[in-house]
């Protein structure tokens, strides 16, 4: 995606810096700031059963015509076998799934992503995911979240965080009695789905060494071109590994203010995290 400001210095984006310095790698307490326990999850999930919408997510799913998806991750030798079971995950879907894969080399984690790309004709390509190799899904995934981005007119989405999931941002994370609901903003990781009419607008995606920042841009897209983003209650998913720990976050945070500043992202981290609104029924 070419850079269409000028890379001024990153002074000229104060409330993006504050955000990123106060709030990358923050784990907040979870449900209206409780202490998350062992029951908090199956809690939430008790709830979704008694939600008319969502006992019937299934069968709409299931009329809902089959989508071309193209799964895109990294491939990192050491981890091969928990990848291969994030596409089985994937796979398990009445959708018409393909995979292009990465090897890890020396790059960042998008510009293995535009690698793993480079032979895929996008023409014939509904949903885009990208996707990390530590995450766990709920059965029949695929099914039921394609539905809820499609039936909520989501254009950028991923899954809500379940609260025993690895996550920075309280946004993400599930909201009760909630299918689906708006935000601007959409995390990098550790999955994130793009549906076709974006592909100009968000690929290729920016070539950083580690991705901070690259979701911000993607809501501030999002905020410009007037489409809807937001995250899927109804799929929770659990992020395996903690968030940020095997690199300089320095260095993260540095790139990421480069970044902001080219694009000249200026607002703060609360019109950011903010939520518009909330879908108990789809």
């Amino acid at each position: 995606m070419s850079d269409p400001c000028s890379p001024k210095g990153a002074e000229s984006v104060p409330h993006a810096d504050d955000f990123l310095q106060s709030q990358y790698g923050v784990r907040r307490r979870g449900w209206r700031g409780r202490r998350i326990g062992v029951l908090t999850d199956p809690l939430f999930d008790l709830r979704l059963t008694r939600n008319r919408s969502y006992r019937s997510l299934a069968h709409k799913a299931a009329s809902m015509p089959p989508r071309r998806v193209h799964v895109a991750a990294v491939d990192v030798p050491a981890r091969r076998a928990d990848l291969d079971a994030v596409v089985a995950a994937l796979a398990d879907t009445r959708h018409q799934v393909t995979v292009s894969f990465a090897p890890l080399g020396d790059r960042g984690k998008f510009e293995n992503i535009n690698l793993a790309l480079r032979e895929v004709d996008l023409a014939q390509i509904d949903w885009l995911i990208v996707t990390d190799d530590d995450v766990a899904f709920p059965q029949h995934f695929l099914d039921r979240f394609l539905f809820a981005c499609e039936a909520a007119s989501l254009r950028i989405a991923q899954p809500a965080h379940c609260f025993r999931s690895h996550t920075a941002w309280e946004v993400t994370q599930r909201i009760w009695n909630s299918l689906v609901h708006i935000t601007r903003f959409v995390e990098c990781g550790p999955i994130t789905a793009f549906h076709r009419s974006v592909f100009p607008h968000v690929l290729p995606f920016p070539e950083t060494r580690w991705a901070w920042g690259v979701d911000v841009l993607w809501g501030e897209i999002a905020r410009r071109e007037g489409f809807q983003i937001g995250v899927v209650d109804a799929t929770p998913i659990r992020h395996l590994r903690p968030v940020g720990k095997l690199y300089s976050q320095h260095s993260a945070v540095e790139e990421a203010r480069q970044l902001l500043a080219r694009h000249r992202i200026k607002r703060g981290s609360r019109a950011i995290l903010e939520t518009t609104a909330v879908l108990s029924h789809l």
